[in-house]
């Protein structure tokens, strides 16, 4: 079988990263002789220590387009200034328009910072008064890009924080659903396992679009360990089938105490085996893949252990309407999680 390589942790990947990418940014400075090249290092780590690759895009491409209007605003100033008008009067009135687009959207604040430094700072030296801007506008340009290059070479795995989510999100609807079979009445734990899965699901979405944007260098393969983008409606689904289930016994208060103890123990049976799929498919869709075949066959089987408690729960319930429609829903719904968990691509599959 082939070896897994041993993970780099994302701590020594961010590490990496912030350390190359700032002496990639200042060698690149230095050949080009800018005369304030720590501006480009400067530039560098803002974009580059920020903690998606998305968040670094936005950065670096505010940093260049703030350094580019303070720059024109600031070459405006300059000819004013070499038509004798007072600097500090330049300054202000040049402020006015930049302050406005900083408050706008800060994170163009730079065209701030860069006119200061084109219209205040003195240019040293007999060089033009014009080369201070240019110079500027080059140093932001080689320490975004320097980051960018960097965070695209070596992104930050989103895909892994994805699976990491996913599971998360199957381990509290695991227990949402327990709740609600064990103990439909207890409001707070169940709506606190709501806001719980509600809040790792938009997580999830976040790290699927920071997992798009690494695509470009870290191919998502569409292999058992990469359906990620499948599982994660199906967990929202999934959510809504719980919330209806919560709903079967709220809209009916005396649901709950119309059950026989016969039903009642056949509902503990079946909340024990979706907490126990639950476990399985959260260990199944974990960033941890040094088990994934044995989770696999784990989660099918707990998945067929829950179908049958569930027959004799609904068998059972015959008389009711609400409550077996959607146990029925959820088991379904969780089949098709479980089946989608299964999907292995003839690309994915180990070779011995």
């Amino acid at each position: 079988m082939l070896t897994k390589k041993p993970a780099i942790t994302p701590e020594l990947r961010r590490f990496a990263r912030t350390l190359i990418s700032c002496m990639l940014s200042y060698g690149a400075a230095k050949l080009a002789t800018l005369p304030e090249l720590y501006w480009a290092v400067i530039t560098t780590l803002v974009v580059v220590t920020q903690p998606s690759l998305n968040q670094a895009l936005n950065t670096g491409r505010d940093q260049i387009v703030g350094a580019v209007i303070g720059a024109v605003v600031g070459v405006i100033g300059l000819v004013a200034i070499l038509r004798g008008a007072p600097p500090l009067i330049v300054f202000a009135i040049a402020l006015v328009p930049l302050a406005a687009l900083a408050a706008w959207r800060p994170t163009l604040r730079l065209a701030c910072v860069t006119l200061v430094i084109v219209v205040l700072v003195p240019a040293s030296g007999m060089g033009s008064p014009f080369a201070r801007p240019i110079d500027r506008v080059l140093e932001i340009l080689i320490g975004a890009g320097a980051a960018l290059i960097v965070a695209f070479l070596m992104p930050n795995r989103a895909i892994n924080a994805a699976h990491n989510r996913a599971s998360e999100i199957g381990l509290a609807l695991g227990e949402l659903i327990a709740v609600y079979l064990r103990k439909p009445d207890d409001t707070t734990h169940a709506e606190d396992l709501h806001r719980r899965s509600a809040a790792a699901e938009q997580a999830l979405d976040d790290a699927i679009t920071e997992a798009g944007r690494e695509h470009i260098i870290v191919p998502v393969k569409r292999t058992r360990e990469n359906v990620i983008d499948k599982v994660a409606p199906m967990l929202t689904r999934l959510h809504r089938d719980a919330l209806f289930l919560g709903q079967a016994f709220s809209g009916d208060p005396q649901l709950a105490a119309r059950l026989t103890t016969s039903t009642r123990d056949t509902l503990n049976t079946m909340a024990d085996a979706f907490v126990e799929l639950s476990k399985a498919l959260a260990a199944t869709l974990d960033a941890d893949r040094r088990k994934q075949d044995e989770n696999v066959r784990e989660a099918r089987a707990s998945f067929e252990r829950l179908q049958s408690a569930s027959n004799v729960a609904c068998k059972s319930m015959e008389q009711n309407t609400v409550l077996p429609f959607v146990l029925n829903l959820l088991v379904q719904d969780f089949g098709d999680l479980v089946a989608t968990v299964e999907v292995l691509d003839k690309r994915g599959q180990k070779k011995s």
